[in-house]
């Protein structure tokens, strides 16, 4: 990636004027980067501070990561911090660090600072725990300045402890709480993102395209037991139209886009969405908008959505059989799809995308062959015209969730049940994404994985080449076995090393719906 790229709302700052620099890094692709809204907003937030420049930098495999802004080395700021959104960018991260002439060890390192945020972080810091010197666990608004005056006034790392409070994790510390915002419309929200001026190649267009992104509700009550989100960033929380509309209207000005990304967890659980939609096409924006639940009231939501040029409508049914969704907390109906379906095809949508899960918890042979006819019985609904996109992933066990006791699906079972599902592809109208299934055994080794996976990490990313195969024979030679880590069912009387971070729900929870599943 180009370091000089022709961007808008970009922050420049004379480093000779401030204290503290730090560089913001995501752990992948510009494109993937961007298009992620904790970006804009920990850019902006540590911006304001008068004595901070942040700075933005990417992963570009095999080649030191370098700022956007300055084209500075990591090695040159004071904090390199990452937000840490999948499991698989841990060893991308390491990289960053390992190109850029920084030591990845932190027992190595005095400078820079390193901190860690994001989803993973607050899940399982432990696999990244040798590499980082502060972990910031929940949401970031209520403590950024916290964290900027302790980054701002330590001279070493031993500062820390004394300076930040219980919504830092640090190595020494043996409890942690989330950080939690109450009130999403005090909350503040990125209206002046960053987009790149065209015209730029194909790889840096966001994945929204030119967009203003829009959070509209934080959290989702709904608990599916496989889903990490239900249970780490509850009670659900959602912004007011009033403010959803303020956001939208300043955000589309400041940017000089037409087009809104809504995000959400629980999209259509939000309580004005059909006015929040309506709002939105009738001042002439176009919309880019989640998966639905199929279980969504007003049709109005689908009118207002295609009248705002999106084309494509997102489901997951996560499983094919009604028995195996209900065991999972996801207790739709096939009727209620169908019926979804039609009144959508109705609407004018002529494309739909699926996401559904194998090696669920109870799953069988028939809850596979559920999945090929779920898919079927939509198409019989529609036409020639119309094309379902299927995508399939392995259900990767996580932290603070009832099924994090549940290992992974076997390798072996994994790959017969995708060969199964192979027969989709007979269907002219289907067009089918089946994962590699060693994928998911490394992601589940490192998601309920310890700090003894980090010499796993420092090693794969001095790799030239990561293919999965590099991935297993490097754990092969540190003698460690990613099929027995991932596949590893737990006692309940287990404590896990993640128990010490409080996520807001109780252990006791936890074991209850894990009991159902036992039951079932």
């Amino acid at each position: 990636m180009p370091v000089q790229l022709r961007e808008r709302n970009v922050v420049q700052k004379d480093w000779r004027k401030v204290q503290l620099r730090i560089a913001l890094c995501y752990p992948s692709t510009y494109r993937v980067g961007m298009t992620s809204l904790a970006i804009h907003l920990l850019y902006i937030l540590f911006n304001q501070h008068p004595d901070v420049a942040c700075e933005r930098a990417f992963h570009v495999p095999g080649e030191p990561a370098q700022s956007l802004e300055s084209g500075q080395l990591l090695s040159k700021f004071d904090v390199v911090a990452f937000s840490l959104q999948f499991e698989n960018d841990f060893v991308n991260a390491v990289e960053m660090l390992q190109q850029s002439g920084i030591s990845p060890l932190a027992a190595d390192r005095k400078r820079p600072w390193v901190v860690a945020g994001g989803p993973c972080v607050i899940a399982n810091p432990f696999p990244m725990l040798p590499f980082v010197d502060i972990f910031q666990i929940g949401d970031i608004e209520p403590v950024y300045q916290e964290l900027l005056n302790a980054l701002l006034e330590a001279n070493s790392q031993t500062d820390f402890d004394s300076s930040l409070g219980p919504h830092f994790f640090l190595p020494e510390r043996m409890t942690v709480q989330r950080a939690f915002v109450k009130d999403l419309d005090a909350a503040f929200h990125p209206t002046c993102q960053i987009l790149p001026d065209p015209p730029y190649p194909p790889e840096l267009e966001p994945i929204f395209g030119q967009s203003l992104l829009a959070e509209i509700s934080r959290g989702c009550d709904r608990r599916c037991d496989f889903c990490l989100t239900t249970y780490q960033c509850n009670p659900r929380r959602e912004r007011s139209l009033s403010t959803l509309t303020h956001i939208v209207e300043e955000g589309t000005d400041c940017t000089g886009v037409d087009k809104v990304a809504l995000l959400a967890s629980g999209f259509t659980d939000h309580s004005d969405l059909k006015e929040l939609l309506a709002g939105i096409v009738s001042k002439g924006k176009q919309l880019s908008v989640p998966s639905l639940r199929a279980d969504v009231s007003d049709t109005d939501i689908f009118k207002s959505i295609y009248e705002g040029g999106q084309r494509t409508l997102t489901f997951a049914p996560e499983a094919g059989s009604e028995q195996l969704r209900t065991v999972i907390g996801k207790a739709i109906p096939d009727d209620t799809f169908k019926q979804i379906f039609s009144e959508a095809l109705a609407a004018g949508f002529n494309q739909f995308k699926l996401y559904f899960m194998i090696g669920l918890p109870t799953e069988t042979d028939h809850d596979i062959q559920a999945i090929q006819q779920f898919c079927v019985n939509l198409l019989e609904l529609s036409d020639r015209r119309h094309r379902l996109h299927v995508s399939v992933a392995p259900f990767i066990p996580k932290p603070h969730t009832p099924y994090q006791w549940v290992g992974l699906t076997p390798l072996n079972t994994l790959k017969k049940r995708l060969r199964h599902l192979q027969r989709l592809r007979r269907y002219g109208r289907i067009q089918l994404d089946l994962p590699n299934p060693r994928w998911a055994v490394i992601q589940a080794a490192l998601s309920r994985g310890t700090s003894e996976i980090a010499p796993l990490l420092n090693s794969v990313a001095r790799k030239p080449t990561r293919t999965a195969g590099t991935w297993f024979q490097t754990a092969k030679g540190l003698d460690l076995n990613l099929e027995t880590l991932a596949t590893a069912d737990y006692s309940t009387e287990v404590h896990f090393p993640w128990d010490r971070i409080d996520v807001g729900t109780k252990r006791n929870t936890l074991l209850r719906q894990f009991s159902k599943l036992e039951q079932s």
